[in-house]
């Protein structure tokens, strides 16, 4: 179960940051040094991001525990850090199709601080997807009534 958790996850919130033109954008931005001027825009991308974090793992969290599986916190949080791989992968592809980077330096640099981005991505998904969830689980147990 945690398994599909952790793919399934990442996918509908990749669907949120991976609208083609806000990816493409933000790595030429990056490795061309570009300035990406929307940054209004970019925090309206950034807070639906949360928002879908939160909500896609508080489902998957719930299936977690109709499934009577009751260890939901590692689950919760690699499910939503999931993001960062899909992140990784498209950022492989950018390097490999739409730049014109090469030599070891390049390369090396491209894909340091593209591993650097996916962490931190992977590591505020996770712990904006565990409070979520954790909010989430105290809330429904709260108002479980034992006689």
């Amino acid at each position: 179960m945690g398994k599909i958790s952790f793919s399934q996850g990442g996918i509908k919130e990749k669907k949120v940051m991976g609208k083609q033109t806000v990816r493409y954008f933000t790595f030429t931005s990056f490795c061309a040094y570009k300035i990406y001027y929307v940054n209004g825009f970019m925090l309206l991308v950034y807070v639906i991001l949360l928002v879908v974090v939160m909500c896609v793992t508080v489902v998957c969290t719930y299936f977690l525990l109709n499934a009577e599986d009751y260890q939901w916190q590692w689950t919760s949080f690699l499910a939503a850090a999931s993001t960062s791989g899909y992140v990784y992968v498209y950022a492989t592809y950018y390097f490999f199709y739409k730049t014109k980077m090469y030599g070891f330096f390049q390369t090396s640099f491209y894909f340091g601080y593209m591993a650097l981005f996916s962490v931190t991505l992977g590591l505020m998904c996770g712990t904006i997807g565990y409070l979520g969830t954790n909010k989430f689980v105290l809330k429904i147990y709260s108002t479980v009534k034992i006689d």
